[in-house]
């Protein structure tokens, strides 16, 4: 089926610029797709890369939707090339969201799940975990890797010592940590309630990667290493013993990822690629659809933008009859005028 194609490129500002190991990132570059079959009907999609996950760039992403002249062809999914994964999970989604009949069974209103919340790096995190906990989050992310880490330690056990108990903790270094700091950090955390340290190591440490997943007293967890489904593949071939970190809107087709997720053995945890409500809601779809465990998700993320309208800001939990309650068409009209 012939399609109209649309697409508007957009540029969102962090309330604050946000700090990770790999530096201060002030500006989310993303782009909405729009198809409208010959009855006029809508499927919306969205486009999200981030490049130190493997993705496209914006500008490659942008220069794909150029190429299609207005036109997409749903029977060309196919030959999206591997390399532009964020393109193939937009126009994928358009497609899904214009083939879907409307006779999805009931949605259960108590299917839901929790969601993590994000702290800041640095010594302000225990003031907002303090706040998260008392809104109701069992799980806290903090990011380490910013700081030295004798001060990340200090902090560290303030949060444990200032917040209630009955928190887990996520750490998520984003691949700033080096094998001395690694194993000092293993020390510290023995014993914590702590359910996975992400990413202690850049994607290129293959080795130290496995190395360290060995033997270290809590679980580890890829994020970076696995930003796209082949890197996923690669590292189950592996034997990867810990979690994948996936974020849906930059892995590629929906379909093939939620196959692969059915696998034995796959651990997963979902999180946002810090999309708006259009990529958010399919990326949520892949993490309903289930055949895996069930953890809290990465979409704690709605302070991060402040009070832009352009995607939901979820609470200690979310339940999927909210996510089917997200109006694509508003926030392309936000964004498209």
């Amino acid at each position: 089926m012939k399609c109209k194609f649309e697409y508007v490129r957009y540029r969102r500002h962090f309330r604050e610029p946000l700090q990770t190991a790999h530096g201060s990132w002030k500006v989310r570059e993303a782009i909405l797709v729009r198809l409208t079959d010959p009855d006029g009907a809508c499927g919306f999609g969205e486009i999200a890369p981030i490049e130190a996950f493997g993705t496209e760039s914006p500008d490659r992403a942008e220069a794909s939707c150029r190429e299609r002249r207005g036109c997409f062809d749903t029977a060309g999914l196919e030959e999206i090339p591997e390399d532009l994964p964020c393109c193939r999970f937009a126009l994928e989604s358009a497609v899904a969201e214009l083939s879907w009949s409307g006779e999805h069974d009931e949605v259960a209103p108590d299917d839901s799940l929790p969601v993590a919340g994000l702290l800041p790096a640095g010594g302000e995190a225990a003031d907002r975990a303090r706040r998260l906990r008392k809104e109701g989050f069992g799980t806290l992310k903090w990011k380490i890797g910013v700081h030295p880490f004798f001060r990340e330690r200090e902090w560290f056990r303030r949060l444990r010592d200032e917040v209630p108990s009955g928190v887990r903790w996520r750490l998520d270094a984003n691949g700033a940590l080096d094998w001395r700091t690694a194993q000092e950090w293993g020390g510290e955390l023995a014993g914590a309630s702590v359910e996975f340290l992400e990413q202690p190591f850049p994607p290129s440490k293959i080795d130290d990667i496995l190395r360290l997943a060995g033997d270290f007293p809590v679980p580890l967890a890829l994020d970076e290493s696995v930003g796209t489904l082949s890197s996923l593949r690669q590292w189950r071939d592996r034997g990867w013993p810990g979690l994948f970190v996936v974020k849906p809107a930059l892995a590629g087709s929906p379909e093939r990822l939620a196959a692969f997720l059915r696998e034995r053995g796959v651990k997963v945890v979902f999180s946002s690629a810090l999309e708006s409500a259009i990529g958010m809601k399919a990326a949520l779809g892949v993490a309903f659809a289930g055949g895996h465990e069930r953890r809290a998700l990465g979409w704690g993320t709605g302070d991060l933008f402040g009070d832009d309208g352009l995607s939901p800001r979820w609470g200690s939990r979310v339940s999927r009859a909210e996510v089917e309650t997200i109006k694509a068409g508003e926030t392309w009209k936000r964004l498209a005028g």
